[in-house]
């Protein structure tokens, strides 16, 4: 977890693959972002709580199948928590109508894996206000 960087660049990361979860936490560092990651929705949620004073991330990045709350419902929660409405992006191999709809019912970024690298940093570094 990699905190060093200013407050309005920091994401927040969840994905329950390790290889992907560190690749794209590595990947967030070099782009200059302080990053929170978590390989659950509940983990992600307790890594915020732990922090003091609650820092409001700029950028939520989600697996949208993860162990017990689905990334729709983490981001609600990480939501609710902060009390803001932060942008975020969810990361899916699953292409159903019904994800695409709930995400974006709640105005979430829907991204289909594998997503290129320089695609990715475009849709983060507009979502958190950075590009």
């Amino acid at each position: 977890m990699t905190l060093d960087t200013a407050p309005d660049r920091l994401a927040i990361m969840i994905d329950d693959d390790a290889i992907i979860l560190t690749g794209m936490e590595m990947m967030l560092d070099s782009w200059g972002y302080g990053v929170i990651a978590a390989d659950t929705g509940a983990g992600a949620l307790a890594a915020l709580r732990a922090r003091s004073p609650l820092p409001t991330p700029c950028v939520i990045i989600s697996d949208y199948r993860l162990h017990g709350l689905s990334g729709v419902e983490t981001v609600r929660a990480i939501r609710a928590l902060c009390g803001a409405s932060v942008p975020a992006i969810i990361l899916t191999g699953d292409a159903g109508a019904d994800l695409v709809a709930a995400a974006q019912s709640d105005g979430l970024t829907v991204l289909h894996k594998p997503v290129a690298p320089a695609e990715l940093r475009t849709h983060i570094d507009r979502l958190a206000g950075q590009g």
